[in-house]
């Protein structure tokens, strides 16, 4: 159940409703204190500030969100920062960096972000991904979420609290209308070694608190599981050797990057990482940029499948020294990669940081390779001037003028 809830809160975040009524553009848009849209608006800019009142529905594309104002319907926003002090009579659904309220929410309060906190008064439900949170303000209904790090209660919960997380903090002020559950979150099923853990103050007016673990899996299903872990491993195998066999320059021109401009190599594969799903997101809303988000979402989630396979092969040339050539050295890195993968936590980061990598390695690698292609068709056949052919008609060719 929670897994659909966080699935549905997810959908509803991302996929935000087309614009209507009026369109604002600019550095900075801001609407002022005496200034009332009596419909939609839809903002985009460098900071949309919102002083006045919107009587309908805001839609936001921004680097910071500010609303000091009234609005009157939802608020539904990608952004780095929102900062939600004033008046929202509907639902606030926000993708963002950090969000903070400490205005008033009429419905519920929908995000995905890193940080979450609310200071403010939240008519209905809190539903969050994050990686951490806190209520010091007030939720008339429920808090529901998966947090891979915490959640910090302080505040007023009217009924319940439902969440996935790594450290549940509930101090002495923080009162629950009736239940506090808490259980590993999503993630855990990945890191091993990330459990649930919880820091309850004696004193919270609370009501039933209860840790959910998860019920042992039958001997079935984890067989199932690990068949499925080793067909995964095995087409990752066939994978890379068919890439190295079918692409070999392009593998080569990976594998250098990574050798060569590591940094750089992994800044980019962490800017692919995050920029091509809201890229997406945004470009669906296009009719003529949707078949090309399409097709990029699909190389996207290829590069989390085979991403692995340039670092491996580097790392392997580090370690073996080439001994065993190409593919042979993909084969015994991975091998080595798989089973370090076993170790907790640190497992989970080396898989990730990898497949990063190698995103990374894979879009530069071709890049330059484009950019190659295009300057060989530019560039003009280079004329050799072989001299008089003198041996044709069976005289001496004379010797060249040093």
């Amino acid at each position: 159940m929670s897994g659909q809830l966080l699935a549905l809160s997810l959908l509803a975040v991302l996929i935000l409703p087309l614009p209507v009524g009026a369109v604002a553009t600019s550095g900075t848009v801001l609407i002022p204190p005496d200034r009332v849209v009596e419909e939609d608006l839809f903002a985009a800019g460098s900071r949309v500030i919102v002083e006045g009142t919107i009587e309908g529905d805001l839609t936001v594309v921004t680097r910071r969100l500010i609303v000091r104002g009234v609005v009157e319907g939802d608020v539904n926003g990608l952004a780095w920062s929102m900062d939600l002090s004033g008046d929202i009579g509907g639902t606030v659904r926000a993708a963002a960096w950090t969000v903070d309220v400490s205005g008033s929410v009429g419905d519920d309060l929908m995000t995905f972000a890193r940080s979450v906190q609310n200071e403010g008064d939240v008519g209905r439900d809190l539903l969050v991904a994050a990686f951490s949170a806190g209520n010091s303000g007030r939720v008339g209904r429920q808090i529901r979420g998966e947090l891979l790090w915490g959640l910090h209660v302080d505040g007023t919960v009217g009924t319940d609290i439902d969440v996935g997380v790594h450290r549940l903090t509930i101090t002495d002020s923080a009162e629950v209308g009736q239940s506090v559950s808490y259980r590993r979150g999503i993630l855990a099923d990945n890191i091993r070694g990330w459990g649930a853990r919880a820091d309850i103050s004696e004193s919270a007016d609370l009501g039933l608190v209860a840790e959910v673990r998860p019920t042992p899996t039958d001997i079935s299903v984890r067989a199932l599981r690990l068949l499925f872990q080793l067909l995964r491993f095995v087409a990752l195998l066939f994978t890379g050797i068919i890439l190295i066999g079918i692409f070999p320059r392009l593998t080569e021109r990976a594998v250098d990057r990574i050798d060569g401009r590591p940094g750089t190599t992994l800044a980019v594969g962490f800017g692919v990482f995050l920029l091509v799903p809201v890229v997406f997101v945004l470009s669906l809303f296009t009719i003529v940029l949707a078949p090309l988000a399409i097709l990029a979402m699909g190389l996207w989630l290829f590069g989390l499948f085979a991403g692995a396979v340039p670092p491996l092969v580097a790392a392997g040339r580090r370690l073996f020294k080439a001994r065993f050539g190409v593919v042979g050295t993909f084969v015994v890195a991975a091998i080595a990669w798989r089973v370090l993968r076993l170790i907790p936590l640190l497992g989970f980061f080396l898989f990730f940081l990898v497949v990063i990598w190698g995103m990374g390695a894979w879009t530069i690698a071709v890049w330059q390779g484009s950019r190659f292609s295009k300057r060989s068709e530019t560039e003009e056949p280079t004329m050799v001037d072989i001299g008089p052919r003198l041996e044709l008609i069976g005289l001496e060719v004379p010797p060249a003028q040093s």
